[in-house]
């Protein structure tokens, strides 16, 4: 429990009183930068998170030592003011260096302490973790009002939406599969993964991170893995590429703003013949993982130039080898699913689930296309590994219901997430922004497209704070 909630909490006219909904990464960061301004101006942070569990979202709730990031550690410091504070933080307990790929349960473990050591040295900030649900939110005139799902109501003068991302879409074939046996739907929900125990075929719908990270728990908890099966199934059948141990930090010029943000598809042409004929290129071993880091930090000012059918022919026609590219493997992930491959434990496929039911004996009956065939397969479970979700519509999350049917909040065009403001402001249906109503992380793919990774969560908290103090 943070030592900081037991502070005596700052009267509310002396302190700007900020409500978070949501408890994972998104939130914690946002609270350790509110809690370090309060240098200038005191400030009072309530959490709203169901499972009172700090920074244990999807992407960092694992207590698989063998989940890692799927970034460096140099680069996922929590703190954009100080690049090297995971380093350091890991060095002092022995874990690695800049290059680590560390799991992801220590790096929930750093985030935790680095808001524990946040609301310690706050001059004038206090925070409090209520285990709690927001239901319905209601704007007045000086104040906002979050109801919980206790009855409780919570007061503040902003609020900050740090929900993370929807839970894993179902796709509709699977759908006949609700509540039964050997079905999982959502493979992070707690214990999912330990129900299928023993199993021994097992279909993975997906063939991305999450089906890597899955594969590697199933492998390591079944207690005959020479007997498993696991078919790892997607339309495209491709893998994620994989981090190189060491990249040479060395500065590449790949985009071009003035010229590239015209034409989505002229511009991967142009990032392809860089790649696989080196046009352009700078160095002669440049490799593409340093292309596609080079172009992440203009990714967001690319899609904010995109209009609307340039952005859907991204989604339409780029996305996946962007994902495959971008969203890449730690090499000792590549390294254990590459084993997984190699032994025959593992199979990859391209195609998709057309039907599924429950048989007799307790598996689960699929019509597959399986590599340009059609074919009928009985399998122990299947999993569903596509990743999370990206639809926010009703009924998906109770306080984004309540702000849709309120008229407070609206999806954005491509569906992708709820539509903000260049700020992070909610946008109302009516088109105006909502002054109380901040947005940190995932749901505002719609308009930042790249907003899910920790360099861009920090850059948004530090933005969304500042603009919250500053205005007090």
């Amino acid at each position: 429990m943070l030592k900081a909630m037991a502070k005596q909490q700052l009267a509310s006219n002396e302190a700007v009183r900020v409500a978070v909904v949501g408890g994972g990464a998104s939130a914690v960061l946002l609270a350790a930068r509110l809690l370090d301004a309060s240098v200038a101006q005191a400030v009072h942070v309530s959490i709203v998170e169901p499972s009172g569990r700090l920074a244990a979202g999807v992407a960092y709730g694992t207590d698989d030592s063998e989940h890692l990031l799927n970034v460096r550690a140099s680069g996922m410091s929590a703190d954009p003011s100080q690049p090297g504070d995971l380093v350091d933080w890991m060095a002092q307990r022995s874990l690695g260096g800049p290059d680590t790929f560390l799991p992801r349960r220590e790096f929930r473990t750093y985030l935790q302490e680095h808001l524990e050591a946040a609301a310690e040295r706050a001059t004038s900030g206090t925070l409090e973790v209520l285990t709690d649900q927001v239901v319905a939110v209601e704007i007045s005139s000086e104040s906002t009002h979050l109801e919980l799902a206790s009855g409780t109501v919570v007061v503040a003068d902003y609020v900050v939406l740090a929900i993370g991302n929807p839970a894993p879409g179902i796709p509709s074939p699977l759908a006949t599969l609700i509540g039964a046996e050997g079905w999982v739907p959502d493979p992070w929900a707690p214990g999912a993964l330990k129900e299928l125990q023993g199993k021994q075929r097992i279909l993975l719908v997906g063939t991305g991170l999450t089906m890597a990270d899955v594969a590697l728990t199933l492998s390591r908890q079944n207690p005959e893995p020479e007997h498993l099966e696991l078919l790892a199934l997607s339309r495209n059948g491709l893998l994620p590429k994989s981090h190189l141990l060491v990249q040479p930090p060395r500065p590449l010029q790949v985009i071009d703003l003035a010229q590239d943000a015209d034409d989505v598809l002229a511009l991967q042409a142009k990032i392809v013949r860089r790649i696989r004929d080196h046009v352009g290129a700078e160095y002669p071993d440049e490799n593409w993982r340093e292309v596609i880091d080079a172009i992440r930090p203009f990714a967001n000012a690319l899609w904010r130039r995109f209009d609307d059918e340039q952005q859907r022919l991204f989604l339409s026609r780029v996305l996946r080898d962007w994902d495959v590219h971008r969203h890449r493997m730690s090499p000792p992930t590549a390294q254990r699913l590459g084993a997984l491959i190699t032994s025959g434990v593992m199979t990859t496929h391209v195609g998709q689930v057309l039907q599924a039911s429950s048989s007799a004996l307790g598996g689960i009956v699929l019509e597959l296309e399986l590599d340009g065939t059609q074919k009928e397969l009985e399998v122990d479970a299947v999993v569903n590994c596509t990743g999370p979700g990206r639809s926010w519509l009703p009924p998906e999350n109770p306080v984004v219901t309540d702000l849709m049917n309120s008229g407070l909040a609206q999806p954005d065009p491509h569906g992708l997430g709820l539509l903000t403001t260049a700020e992070g402001h909610l946008v109302k249906e009516t088109g105006e922004a909502v002054d109380q109503i901040f947005v940190i992380g995932p749901p505002r793919r719609g308009t930042l497209f790249e907003t899910t990774a920790i360099p861009e969560l920090r850059s948004q908290a530090l933005h969304i704070a500042d603009q919250i103090l500053l205005r007090s």
